[in-house]
């Protein structure tokens, strides 16, 4: 439980005690945890969604979702997006990309890159025309198993990093653990949940490779970036699979 909560500390501003100071093991055995974690969000999410779904206002809902899963997490995976974003769009060096994505600063890919996932996926959650508790379960703890992925089945591109300690420390199982959780809402959600999960995971794979690609390894910002983009394409094809009659939602 104990790493759990430290899991919930570091990827939400959800804090059940107060620690300030960890140790490295403490980061790698919260690993495990991360698509609960997501689960969590995916909770928040569906009371925001609960409480303003009455209204009848899609666009304000959308809104509040899209805020609400930034204030949740501090926005953390959207800030690693943006430096993503600068750095491997650059055409730099690999040395150069690693530079601009420690750089505290926000380029114009960066900018771009938020602006357009805002959008995006604020018109997602409102043009669905459905019920979107299926997604808001979906986006996070789809998100996070990926976040494990990246973690455990590639390379850190830093020689050191609070990356290298959750690689370093998790469990052995941490994989199959976080791909056992992540799919357990299924049972409630069928085969939905499966077709977002599958295009999620798809895409977080498909990212993974495109940034290894690029700088040789991933890094806490791409964690973030897979992130954010697998939740992205999730959201988009809610839509298309609502809107387009392609699934039986």
């Amino acid at each position: 439980m104990r790493s759990f909560l430290i899991g919930l500390q570091f990827l939400t501003r959800i804090h059940l005690f107060r620690q300030t100071e960890w140790k490295e093991e403490d980061f790698g055995k919260s690993v495990s945890w991360f698509p609960v974690i997501g689960m969590v969000i995916g909770l928040v999410l569906s009371l925001i969604y609960f409480a303003t779904a009455p209204m009848e206002t899609p666009y304000l809902t959308a809104i509040l979702l899209v805020a609400g899963e930034f204030a949740v997490t501090g926005a953390m995976h959207a800030d690693g997006l943006m430096d993503t974003c600068d750095g491997l769009l650059s055409g730099r060096s690999r040395e150069r990309m690693l530079e601009i994505m420690k750089d505290s600063c926000v380029g114009s890919f960066g900018l771009l890159a938020f602006v357009f996932l805002v959008l995006i996926k604020t018109f997602a959650l409102a043009e669905a025309g459905v019920s979107l508790y299926v997604l808001l379960i979906a986006m996070p703890a789809i998100g996070r198993l990926n976040m494990v992925i990246s973690i455990c089945e590639y390379p850190y591109a830093r020689p050191y990093g609070i990356g290298k300690a959750f690689a370093a420390y998790r469990s052995r199982h941490a994989v199959l653990i976080g791909f056992v959780t992540a799919l357990l809402p299924s049972l409630y959600f069928g085969m939905t949940y499966l077709v977002l999960a599958g295009a999620g995971l798809l895409t977080g794979l498909a990212a993974n490779q495109w940034v290894v690609s690029k700088i040789g390894g991933t890094t806490g910002d791409t964690y973030g970036c897979v992130t954010e983009v697998s939740e992205l394409v999730m959201a988009v094809l809610f839509v298309v699979l609502c809107r387009g009659n392609v699934w039986l939602m």
